[in-house]
């Protein structure tokens, strides 16, 4: 009996090894499979945007090569999209008014406001909804209420944190336009869970017109280093998309060197459709009505 209950221990033991080794096997080899199949995935992913940055280029070059002309029927084509006027070259090349307006920090409490000739941010505390290990949770956040009451459309960037706890890379999220507001037009823009002040670092605004604001809407949020909270959260208007080509961290590399600022960005593609045009290594925030658009050069290597 003992003998018989040995063997049949030994026959079980060699049992689960193999139905272990199966599940093991298959756990691999199903591992392998996702892990090729992502890799797939990434590499069409890189080859969409190579083919996107050649087309780019290409286009590019065609409106170099074409002049004014050409330039002209795409300012129509891209008005008529965006439901516009098409805007003159003459129009286009003219500055757009900058200003930096604050540079030092301000704290507002819940229910208190900071207003420019631009914007007027308020702080206000309200339920949002967010992922917390995994599952939804609406709670508390501090948000900035921030609100174009100047007399034309704008492209702003307005650094914030948390006053009492700092940057909240966990938070909610409401859909806004983190590029550019048209006059009247809000943005909910959320800080911090848990509520509380909140602490304005810096404001800067440009001055646009509707085409122009079509135009930086399209932008990533990332290319002008905004978080990936942010970045998820833009929504500009329907006929507007993001452009999923540009080169983003080349141009928060460049903001980061001192080699290009916020508004030198911003300008460059209030003239030039982000769809068609790489950001030129040098380009300034014109004060003055701009020679020829597009600027030479304008992203076409050599």
């Amino acid at each position: 009996m003992r003998c018989s209950g040995v063997v049949l221990a030994q026959r079980l033991g060699v049992s689960v090894a193999l139905a272990l080794a199966v599940v093991i096997g298959t756990w691999f080899s199903g591992k392998f499979v996702r892990e090729s199949a992502a890799r797939v995935t990434e590499i069409r992913s890189q080859e969409r945007s190579a083919s996107s940055a050649r087309a780019q280029v290409a286009e590019q070059r065609a409106v170099l090569e074409g002049g004014d002309a050409t330039f002209e029927r795409l300012l129509a084509d891209d008005a008529a999209e965006y439901g516009l006027a098409a805007p003159t070259i003459e129009m286009l090349a003219a500055p757009n008014p900058y200003a930096l307006e604050l540079d030092a920090p301000t704290v507002l409490a819940a229910g208190r406001s900071w207003s420019s000739t631009h914007l007027r941010i308020t702080t206000v505390v309200e339920k949002v909804m967010y992922q917390q290990h995994g599952a939804s949770v609406s709670a508390s956040h501090s948000i900035a209420r921030i609100e174009n009451v100047g007399a034309t459309p704008i492209a702003y960037f307005v650094r914030l944190s948390s006053a009492e706890r700092g940057r909240c890379e966990v938070r909610g999220s409401r859909m806004h336009n983190a590029i550019a507001l048209r006059v009247g037009e809000t943005a909910d823009v959320v800080v911090c869970a848990g509520g509380g002040s909140i602490r304005i670092d810096r404001v800067e605004v440009l001055e646009l017109s509707e085409f122009s604001h079509r135009l930086v809407s399209q932008l990533p949020p990332r290319a002008l280093g905004y978080d990936e909270v942010t970045a998820n959260a833009h929504r500009p208007l329907p006929q507007v998309e993001t452009c999923a080509a540009l080169d983003a961290a080349s141009l928060v590399q460049m903001m980061r060197d001192g080699a290009a600022g916020w508004a030198d960005v911003v300008d460059f593609y209030a003239r030039h459709d982000c769809r068609r045009y790489g950001f030129v290594p040098g380009y300034r925030h014109a004060t003055a009505p701009l020679a020829t658009l597009p600027v030479p050069t304008a992203g076409v290597p050599p």
